[in-house]
């Protein structure tokens, strides 16, 4: 778990920035009153890295791993499961051994509080001929792409039982959301990372500033097992296998396509161009950290028009 602004690459945009007439249109300023954020004055650090002031989010750790937690003041720290350690400012958790979903909060005095929904992973060294508990997932490619971290095959899986699909990940987010949607019994397996999650919220939030008013993302795919994401014929080092990446589109009247977003009275491909130039323009702004893939979909018979985000740490550009 890491930072979303540490260790990211910085590179050309495959496609040249967007021109003025290529940019979302320009709107009344909404009330971001009517918008929750999901933020608290609260800050919480995880293992000095990753840094979360949503009042909830998730995290995904290994069986014995330790998450050494730090608060910007001194907090109430709560967990069904002990703490090794948890006074003051700091605390200290141990993950069981055995994969499940743990809560830990952190609750300030003034009543301010930051669940944290913690994923144990099942080992991903518990696989046999491409199954994890007769889940079917595949195999990796045996080098990373570029030879980045990032690119390595998943150490653990989310286990995930049909409860569970509720649970948030981020203020705006569930993990039902991500699970690849091949089928399959119960219980299914995803691979969920934090920055994409950043990414996510960070996006969502920009968006509603702009003036297009919605509470989350129509998330069309999130993981996507190996062997999924072979079948429908992508690229081996596709960002959804790493669960980096989400197809999405804003949907807000319920009819399962890109609303208008571009206000021309019609719902059609123009409104995912201008969702996408809105998003690059974010993207080309290094102090958003946000640096990533970024894809315009068009429509065909089984899905509207869409866009492709994920967190690969460099700036890529296609479809557009």
């Amino acid at each position: 778990m890491k930072s979303i602004l540490t260790g990211l690459f910085w590179l050309t945009a495959a496609a040249s920035a967007a021109s003025a007439s290529d940019m979302a249109p320009v709107r009344e300023p909404v009330d971001i009153q009517a918008y929750d954020n999901g933020r608290t004055s609260l800050t919480v650090s995880v293992n000095d890295g990753l840094s979360v002031d949503y009042r909830v989010f998730a995290l995904s750790v290994m069986p014995g791993e330790m998450l050494m937690l730090s608060a910007d003041r001194a907090v109430d720290w709560r967990s069904e499961r002990p703490f090794a350690e948890g006074l003051g400012e700091r605390a200290i958790w141990l993950a069981p051994e055995q994969p499940g979903h743990h809560v830990i909060e952190a609750v300030a005095e003034n009543g301010e509080t930051i669940r944290l929904n913690v994923f144990v992973l099942r080992p991903a060294n518990e696989m046999r001929d491409g199954h994890l508990s007769g889940y079917r997932i595949g195999d990796y490619p045996r080098e990373p792409y570029r030879g980045l971290d990032t690119y390595r095959a998943p150490e653990g899986y989310i286990e995930v039982t049909q409860d569970m699909l509720e649970i948030e990940v981020a203020p705006h987010f569930t993990l039902g959301q991500f699970l690849c949607k091949q089928d399959a019994d119960w219980p299914r397996y995803a691979v969920v990372r934090e920055d994409l999650l950043l990414s996510l919220e960070h996006i969502l939030e920009r968006v509603n500033e702009n003036g297009w008013r919605t509470d989350g993302f129509v998330v069309m795919s999130g993981y996507r097992t190996p062997d999924y994401n072979r079948n429908l014929r992508n690229g081996e080092h596709s960002r959804h296998v790493y669960g980096g990446a989400a197809d999405i589109f804003i949907d807000e009247d319920g009819d399962k396509v890109m609303d208008d977003l571009n206000g021309d009275g019609q719902q059609n491909q123009e409104d995912a161009a201008v969702l996408f130039d809105f998003i690059h323009t974010l993207m080309e702004d290094e102090a958003n950290g946000l640096a990533g893939g970024l894809g315009e979909y068009r429509a065909n018979g089984y899905h509207g028009p869409y866009v492709h985000i994920d967190e690969r740490g460099f700036n890529v550009r296609w479809g557009r």
